[in-house]
């Protein structure tokens, strides 16, 4: 779910191509896939180990000191606490960010909030303790299902017995 592929789906309609085509040189960054190893990650690890790091690697890579950086929901929610703390610390490796349906205020979360309520988050970490740190892969493609309840649900119940 929300992989950096989305952004190269196919040559004619590919913003990495696109973006190459300008003359960028793009970089992509995705989520590893969690194990039990990572139960005790923290989202300091994640913007430690996933945006510092990039950003690092980009800067060897490319011989750079500042970029510009994408954030694709929830990569954008993370990409945003970084840029807050870079500021803070005087960071300006990132010059600009362009976000993709990222979440930073939750409290405007929409249809998300029936999924961050105290019990649907007791829930998940029931869940998640049981499987060893992790959230399962049907349980979130569940979640994500239910957010388009109007495409995947209710359409075949109208089609096949109203």
């Amino acid at each position: 779910i929300n992989k950096f592929y989305v952004f190269d789906l196919q040559p004619k309609n590919s913003m990495i191509k696109w973006l190459t085509d300008q003359g960028h040189t793009v970089f992509l960054v995705s989520w590893v896939n969690p194990d039990e190893d990572m139960a005790d990650a923290t989202f300091e690890d994640y913007m430690r180990e996933g945006v510092y790091a990039a950003t690092q690697a980009v800067k060897e890579a490319a011989s750079v000191n500042r970029m510009n950086a994408v954030g694709y929901c929830i990569g954008g929610t993370l990409l945003s606490a970084a840029l807050a703390h870079m500021a803070k610390t005087g960071d300006t490796s990132i010059q600009s960010a362009t976000f993709f349906a990222a979440q930073a205020d939750f409290k405007l979360a929409g249809d998300l909030l029936i999924f961050s309520d105290d019990k649907a988050i007791e829930y998940l970490e029931e869940k998640m303790d049981q499987a060893g740190g992790v959230l399962d892969a049907q349980t979130m493609a569940d979640t994500f299902n239910s957010l388009r309840s109007n495409d995947l649900i209710w359409n075949y119940g109208v089609d096949n017995y109203l």
